[in-house]
């Protein structure tokens, strides 16, 4: 289907039809190269019909923020996570400072541009269709109402876009100083076509607190376990407190201690199990892999690579109807010990504790230091001090220039011979083993 001149120019309307049509969109980085990195991008390219900037603003307008429209790459970020609860999909775009999609637009917005709706219907109550001559006659019937209302003077000059009239103000001190005034020629078409004075307010608004950013804390509650423990003992805490009292209370006559020996030796004994315990208590060996679906190796595929010793495509993973879990638990045999292993896997270290930290032992990374933003280690370089650090890409890609300083090793994957995956990971596995027996000892069941 060819596109029309109009909507060659208008990037919201080219990824209607590419999105409804299943058409490949390109994008390509600042030397022109193809990029399917989003971050990386600085072109998007719509085949032969047009090419805009990676963040060219589109008419489809925002609700309830600052600014007015949707960037396109706000929109294509959308798209590819459709599929995402709204809390997945909002993580992963703040972790890649992202404009997102709001929840009041995503049903509207998603509608519009997989074809079930022809109109543009935004949050914010403005509703304009595709077609251009639509909206001129619509300006045109609004601008002669409301130069008919202020002939016949009517204090209710404007007309709404749906037969309401409305009244208009052109400013506070106006409306302080003697009521209403009435706006006339061009100024009152564009106020009661442009359709709703509640949205030039809210153009005004400044967003303090969503109900996202008031869930959202930063703030460690691991105190508050052992705030309860102490108190709401357990049982087994009381029994072990009674007899710590026996035990300082001491044995005035040694007839009397002879007859509590077994009742004081069983508590000795409880004390001693339950010290052990704790001291044989361990951390879960933690993997860190990047938030952002873009990346090689995510949420999506790392279990399949780590425990199954097969790559596979995150695409492939979501295609197959696959979902983001927010945390993986894999199982390995060690070589060294012959003991299994269990490692969490994670893309998100927003509640960890001060264990957790030590127990990082590996972390996946894409070559971005924003992805290391609000760790407890401040730069790339000091995070791969403290644990080891794979860059995954495939056998002809070269590393990152930008990782040259931060001492990680490539993890070299094969484009389409899968058999070699089961070598590379095993190479891999082997890294990890030995840097947890030199380094973090403890962890070792």
């Amino acid at each position: 289907m060819s596109l029309t001149a109009t909507a060659t120019s208008d990037p919201l309307e080219l990824l209607r039809q590419y999105t409804m049509q299943q058409k490949t969109i390109e994008l390509l980085d600042k030397d022109g190269n193809l990029t399917k990195d989003l971050l990386q991008a600085a072109t998007v390219r719509f085949g032969e019909d047009a090419s805009f900037a990676r963040d060219t603003p589109t008419r489809y307008l925002r609700s309830n923020s600052e600014a007015d429209q949707y960037a396109l790459s706000a929109l294509l970020h959308f798209l590819d996570h459709r599929n995402q609860s709204f809390y997945e999909y909002m993580k992963t775009t703040n972790s890649l400072g992202l404009q997102t999609v709001s929840f009041g637009d995503r049903g509207n917005l998603l509608d519009y541009l997989t074809g079930k709706i022809a109109d543009v219907v935004s949050s914010a109550g403005a509703s304009t269709t595709a077609s251009a001559g639509a909206g001129a006659s619509a300006g045109a019937a609004a601008s002669g109402d409301a130069v008919a209302g202020e002939k016949h003077g009517d204090d209710d000059a404007g007309v709404a876009s749906d037969g309401r009239r409305v009244r208009l103000r052109t400013s506070a001190a106006d409306s302080m100083g003697g009521g209403d005034r009435l706006v006339s020629g061009a100024q009152g078409a564009s106020t009661a076509a442009g359709g709703d004075p509640a949205r030039d307010i809210m153009r005004r608004e400044r967003v303090l607190v969503t109900t996202s950013s008031a869930l959202s804390s930063n703030n460690s509650f691991a105190s508050a376990a052992g705030l309860i423990k102490e108190l709401f003992p357990t049982k087994g805490d009381a029994k072990g407190a009674g007899a710590r009292s026996a035990d300082t209370a001491g044995a005035p006559t040694s007839a009397s201690a002879a007859a509590s020996g077994g009742a004081s030796g069983n508590g000795v004994t409880a004390r001693l199990a339950h010290r052990k315990t704790a001291r044989g208590k361990r951390q879960t060996p933690i993997i860190v892999v990047p938030a952002a679906t873009t990346a090689m190796l995510n949420m999506y595929n790392i279990k399949p690579l780590l425990q199954d010793f097969q790559f596979v495509e995150w695409r492939v993973v979501m295609e197959k109807g696959g979902s983001k879990p927010r945390e993986a638990t894999v199982e390995r045999k060690l070589q060294s010990t012959g003991h299994n292993q269990r490692f969490r896997v994670v893309d998100s270290v927003q509640d960890f504790t001060d264990a957790d930290w030590n127990s990082v032992v590996c972390v996946f990374t894409q070559g971005a230091a924003w992805q290391f933003k609000n760790w407890l280690w401040k730069s790339p370089e000091e995070v791969f001090r403290n644990c080891l650090g794979f860059y995954p890409k495939y056998q002809d890609e070269q590393l990152k220039e930008t990782t040259a300083s931060w001492g990680i090793k490539p993890l070299n994957i094969e484009r389409s011979r899968r058999h070699m995956d089961r070598a590379t990971i095993t190479g891999l596995w082997s890294s990890i083993e030995q840097y947890i027996a030199h380094r973090k000892p403890d962890l070792l069941p």
